[in-house]
């Protein structure tokens, strides 16, 4: 039987907790409510309505479990108490994490210029609500001193049949979960596939990707598979370019001429960044010709295509003009007599 004395404890204990309980929601109030009004976010109409009380409730909880102990109360009181801060403490594992998804998917949608991590805020949500769900309710069952063995025997088989039936969807959206997670690529980039389709992206999607080629074609590729593809990003790490036109000259052509010509027709186009230590390469004495490389830089991709077919059209007229052969593959036979 408890005594006089244990019974004050615990009511001290009680009405300890109690005052705690409400001093600390005093503070929050006081505090941290300006800063939360000042983020501009919603945790103000989360975390005051619904994770304050729930706070309260569980720091009195703990004050009667406490309270219990004093008293050396056994059997089913002291498991209803424990299982009451279960629950308390699983819902809140529940909001908390939700906030931390939600503030996760919104940072990555705005950094990669996309809504797939919004799109796949519910079914995080979700499953992290199931998963906090379930570690709970093995706890209260573990408090009541039931055997959960058989329970998670039963879930692991019945998560492998529903892996199994959706392998090819969970595939897609963990797929543009890694594209998402390793900024591959973001909307509006533009990007060339290991297949060669070079285009802008449309849209990431739960499931797929959209991309609008040069050609103004829509395709759509699944996330699993574009996530296995070698992907090349044409705005990162920066969008300038360098641009590369091959072309030849008669052996006997004066190099120096030639290196004249080609600067000052750079020097006339606009819209380029020119390389004054490589503007033109001598890479190779062919068979049949002196083979040579221009070399400039552009702001981005689109713009270094555009300008790639100007220079090569006004290359061959200037050297047209300056009578400077452009050679074609000759073979000569030598008969024997």
């Amino acid at each position: 039987m408890p005594t006089q004395e244990s019974i004050t404890s615990a009511l001290i204990i009680i009405l300890s907790f109690f005052l705690i309980a409400n001093i600390g929601a005093f503070i929050f109030e006081k505090y941290f409510k300006k800063w939360i009004q000042q983020s501009k976010s919603k945790l103000e109409e989360i975390i005051i309505p619904k994770i304050r009380p729930k706070l309260i409730q569980l720091l009195v909880f703990v004050g009667i479990r406490f309270a219990i102990n004093e008293l050396g109360l056994t059997g089913w009181i002291p498991n209803l108490i424990n299982s009451i801060i279960v629950v308390i403490v699983t819902y809140l594992t529940m909001i908390t994490a939700g906030l931390f998804i939600e503030g996760w998917t919104l940072h990555i949608d705005k950094k990669n210029k996309s809504h797939l991590a919004h799109s796949i805020l519910p079914m995080f949500k979700s499953i992290a609500n199931v998963l906090i769900f379930i570690g709970g309710l093995i706890w209260i069952l573990r408090e009541w001193n039931i055997d959960v063995s058989p329970f998670l025997a039963s879930l692991g088989i019945a998560g492998v049949i529903v892996g199994f039936a959706i392998q090819d969807s969970l595939k897609n959206i963990f797929g543009g979960i890694s594209l998402i997670l390793d900024g591959t690529f973001k909307v509006k980039e533009k990007i060339e596939l290991d297949s060669g389709d070079i285009g802008v992206i449309e849209d990431i999607s739960i499931r797929s990707t959209k991309i609008k080629t040069i050609n103004n074609e829509l395709i759509t590729i699944p996330n699993g598979k574009l996530a296995d593809m070698k992907i090349k990003n044409f705005s990162k790490p920066v969008s300038t370019i360098r641009m590369i036109i091959d072309f030849g000259v008669a052996y006997g052509t004066d190099i120096d001429k030639l290196r004249k010509i080609v600067e000052k027709m750079l020097n006339e186009e606009k819209g380029i960044i020119k390389d004054p230590t490589e503007t033109l390469i001598v890479n190779e004495l062919g068979d049949s010709s002196i083979n040579c490389q221009i070399r400039f830089w552009a702001e981005n991709h689109t713009v270094a295509i555009d300008k790639k077919a100007e220079i090569i059209e006004k290359l061959y007229n200037t050297l047209n003009k300056e009578n400077i052969e452009i050679p074609f593959p000759t073979r000569t036979l030598y008969l024997k007599k």
